[in-house]
């Protein structure tokens, strides 16, 4: 009897469920599900499109704030470091690297030793404002030099320029999308797919399965790899590694 390869679909992440969901309703109806008498089954699957839609642009919301984390941490240490290193040199007896070190110290006074503390919006201004500063006057630009401490100014500008844009465009993502109740969207769903599994099986018993295999071999073979794919995961993860911080499933190359 010919059957369909399931797996759980639970196992999926939020950035792969939408794309793996799609690429089934690709796949059959690249096989015309209404003259395989798979119509309602395949109809109601479909009907799901424009909300995975939002799943994914929600998703990707959520992925630009765990990125806005870890820039904003990139950035705050960078500070951190850069005035650390200037206090730890003015205390030294070397009169010029003192007097550097005294330079930076009084310039990231002047803006907040703080900084790190401020919240985004606020913090992304004052790094903009200290950068502007030092850019203006030759002296500290050379202090920063010559405590070997330019490249990590560089750096943390670099970074402020990253979050600012990113904070951008999550802000503007945001305003356009509605926020909606993945978990209960995935329930549903995945019904959905189990009854349209079901009706593949049914259909084949039913009408002869030479009419369903071309389309049941495609399904498996999609079904198979992503089955494989959160096997591994599993394995890796009861072996304490983690996962959580691994890049999505890669779609699977059909050809």
């Amino acid at each position: 009897m010919t059957s369909i390869v399931r797996f759980r679909f639970s196992g999926l992440w939020n950035s792969e469920y939408p794309l793996v969901v799609n690429r089934i309703l690709d796949i059959a109806g690249a096989h015309n599900p209404h003259a395989k008498h798979l119509g309602v089954s395949f109809d109601r699957l479909e009907a799901f499109r424009q909300q995975l839609a939002k799943i994914e642009v929600q998703e990707r919301a959520d992925r630009d704030s765990a990125k806005l984390s870890e820039l904003d941490q990139q950035r705050d240490t960078l500070f951190n470091i850069i005035y650390a290193v200037a206090k730890a040199f003015q205390r030294t007896p070397m009169l010029d690297v003192s007097h550097n070190a005294a330079q930076i110290i009084a310039a990231m006074k002047k803006h907040g030793y703080n900084i790190p503390a401020a919240n985004y919006t606020a913090e992304t201004k004052r790094l903009y404002d200290l950068n502007a500063d030092f850019l203006s006057q030759p002296d500290l630009m050379a202090a920063l030099s010559a405590l070997s401490l330019k490249p990590l100014f560089e750096r943390m500008d670099v970074l402020n320029k990253e979050f600012d844009q990113l904070f951008m465009q999550r802000s503007k993502r945001q305003a356009e999308t509605e926020k909606i109740d993945i978990r209960t969207i995935r329930i549903e769903c995945d019904k959905a797919l189990t009854m349209f599994w079901n009706t593949i099986e049914f259909r084949c018993a039913e009408y002869g399965e030479e009419e369903y295999i071309k389309l049941v071999n495609e399904i498996n073979n999609l079904n198979t790899y992503y089955k494989q794919q959160l096997a591994a995961r599993a394995a890796r993860r009861k072996a304490k590694q983690d996962v959580d911080k691994e890049e999505p499933i890669k779609p699977m190359n059909d050809e």
